[in-house]
């Protein structure tokens, strides 16, 4: 009986005000919470989850006109683990939602962009915190199945990015664009002065060139300041293979800048080696102070 109190006491304490007393009190609340919980347990026996933390998760994201009956306990359980950062979760997540999402994909993705790339940016959505956002798997409300609702963001996260390869050179990540202009020192000055506007521009296009992933990869470690450690769980694989994908981005980065920019202007070898160079020895150092994220 105590466990089954403190299940309602939880619950209650976390149900919106708007639906306060909508759901009763007394044995037959306790009842259906405990219902819920030994649900998911069922489902998840091997994923531990405190049972009043995922009624008071649940109560938080209950919406006017849901019974608590018809609630998918065991996909909230799971999405609760998920969004707690549990890795056999996250890999039960993989192996059991995420890969039914491709079926759903094949014949809408557009013209160079692959299904890893939309499922690399679901799990990013869902389980990166984005600045002040929380994961996306932290609004799963245990509505309608956890798939479903996955695809639906899936054929969202597509159209995004359908709408991304459109965009002009103009309107690529605020932040990143901005790079340029804190990366060249004093002793260059007189270069940035005069080729400032195109330097940037040719940045602007060289960022927007780089694969969904790469660009995903320098957000997370740039922006959001993600170690090589959480980027390599994110994309279950080694640190070290996060390193190696990290420098690829950086040269393929300063490549294509450097690419763009010559075809932009006339700038002698010696201007432009000088130039890239300075870039180069300040990459690092200028994007994880000036770019990451409070």
């Amino acid at each position: 009986m105590a466990a089954s109190s403190s299940l309602e006491e939880a619950f209650q304490k976390a149900l919106p005000l708007e639906l306060q007393g909508r759901f009763g009190t007394g044995p037959a609340l306790e009842e259906t919470l405990a219902r819920l919980v030994t649900t998911a347990r069922e489902a998840w026996p091997t994923l531990e989850l405190e049972a009043p933390a995922f009624v008071a998760h649940a109560a938080e994201r209950l919406q006017p006109g849901v019974e608590l009956s018809t609630l998918h306990a065991a996909d909230l359980w799971l999405a609760l683990a998920c969004l707690l950062g549990d890795p056999a979760a996250l890999a039960a997540f993989d192996r059991t939602v995420l890969a039914r999402v491709p079926a759903v994909l094949r014949g809408t993705l557009p013209a160079g962009l692959a299904e890893d790339d939309v499922l690399q940016g679901l799990r990013l959505k869902l389980f990166v915190r984005q600045g002040e956002t929380a994961p996306q798997i932290s609004s799963y409300s245990g509505r309608g199945p956890l798939v479903q609702w996955l695809r639906a963001s899936a054929v969202r996260l597509t159209q995004d990015f359908a709408r991304a390869r459109k965009l002009e050179v103009s309107n690529p990540d605020d932040a990143l664009a901005d790079t340029p202009a804190v990366m060249v020192g004093a002793e260059l000055g007189f270069l940035k002065d005069r080729y400032a506007a195109d330097f940037k521009a040719a940045f602007q296009e060289a960022l927007i060139s780089l694969p969904p992933r790469d660009q995903n990869l320098m957000r997370l470690y740039y922006l959001d300041g993600s170690s090589p450690e959480e980027i390599g769980r994110l994309y279950q694989t080694h640190r070290t293979t996060v390193w190696r994908w990290l420098s690829a981005c950086r040269e393929a980065l300063l490549a294509q800048t450097r690419k763009n920019l010559v075809a932009r202007v006339k700038v002698s070898d010696a201007e432009v080696s000088s130039l890239m160079n300075a870039v180069h020895s300040q990459l690092d150092v200028s994007l994880s102070r000036m770019l990451r994220r409070p």
